[in-house]
């Protein structure tokens, strides 16, 4: 995502700087390329030593606004980043996922952001599952969706015209996981004799995952696997499914719709907010309806649209703009500034989904 609004970024004069936590950041080059000035540091805490490396950064780069999307550690995180921000500077908080929390997991969050929001500008969640979630925990998040790539919105021209697969031809895209639940879909495909492109990474599949894609894959029914981009994917699928146990709100799904694929996706928190959209179905959790709805003979019959939802990737550049600007000219004004807001994003090492659990 962070790619896809460098130069919409650029467009509403904000200077970004990208700061990852670990040894390396993987998509550093990416980054650069798209115009962010990429940083790492082991870790952000409470330490002197990690907080003199984050207020040597702030001041160099001369930071006004610093935007948290990691999860983990949210509390020590905001405060490392306030002391080393001074009364200048704000704090700006995504929550990426609806988190389910239970126990002393959901304590914790409860009073880490009691705590820490006293201290962040503004709260923001990337689809109405997430900010209800939220608000069971007392927040308060403002709406910004999740964008996509430009590109996208170029594959639905190509897609224009035409003519369904014999055989209807499945796409899943995503990592596998528990939450992920996969498994749900390869089910219910297998019971049908449709085709199947499986893209992610499945080092987290469960023996049953692997067991019904080498099975498809016997059956000559598995047309593409691995780790790849979902373009050509998207090109030629009829259908894309999602069946996972919550979200946040996934752009992969997004880059479906954008595209004009038509999608199954669970009736589940971080999916609900699809519902409506033009060639969504929201299924039950359970195996029957998945088999239903896909042995059903429309399958991928209707074309996708994002409806009243715009995912672009400027739209999502803009919306944070006027956030930026509006924390930094706080204290910009008073100390007569008028250069364009700079900004800095924390993020796990692993880019800016934040973590599954605290």
């Amino acid at each position: 995502m962070f790619i896809s609004t460098g130069k919409h970024f650029s467009n509403e004069n904000i200077i970004n700087s990208i700061l990852g936590q670990g040894e390396t950041h993987p998509f550093a080059d990416d980054l650069r390329q798209a115009g962010y000035a990429v940083h790492v540091l082991p870790n952000i805490d409470l330490s002197r030593r990690s907080r003199k490396s984050l207020r040597d950064l702030v001041k160099a780069r001369e930071i006004d606004v610093v935007h948290v999307h990691t999860e983990k550690n949210y509390l020590q995180t905001v405060l490392a980043c306030r002391l080393a921000l001074g009364p200048r500077g704000k704090v700006i908080r995504t929550v990426h996922n609806v988190f389910m929390a239970t126990g002393f997991w959901r304590v914790k969050r409860f009073a880490q952001a009691l705590l820490a929001d006293r201290l962040v500008f503004a709260l923001i969640a990337p689809s109405p599952d997430v900010a209800a979630n939220e608000r069971t925990l007392g927040r308060s998040a403002q709406v910004i969706y999740n964008w996509v790539d430009d590109r996208y919105s170029e594959l639905a021209s190509l897609r224009s015209g035409r003519k369904a697969n014999e055989q209807p031809l499945a796409l899943i895209v995503g990592n596998c996981s528990d939450i992920k639940n996969h498994s749900r879909a390869l089910r219910a495909i297998s019971a049908t004799n449709h085709h199947l492109i499986h893209f992610g990474n499945e080092a987290g599949a469960s023996q049953e995952e692997i067991d019904l894609l080498n099975a498809l894959d016997l059956q000559h029914r598995l047309v593409g696997r691995g780790t790849h981009a979902p373009d050509d994917a998207l090109k030629v699928a009829d259908y894309y499914a999602m069946p996972s146990r919550n979200e946040g709100m996934p752009v992969a799904l997004a880059e479906a719709l954008v595209s004009g694929v038509p999608a199954f996706v669970s009736d589940a928190p971080g999916l609900r907010w699809a519902k409506g959209l033009t060639g969504v179905t929201c299924l039950a959790e359970d195996d029957g309806a998945w088999m239903h709805a896909l042995q059903s003979g429309n399958v991928g019959a209707t074309v996708a649209g994002a409806g009243s939802v715009d995912f672009s990737a400027a739209r999502g550049a803009r919306q944070y703009a006027d956030i930026y600007r509006a924390a930094s000219t706080v204290k910009i004004a008073s100390l007569r500034r008028t250069a364009a807001p700079k900004l800095a994003r924390v993020t796990s090492s692993v880019g800016a989904a934040g973590d599954e659990k605290e």
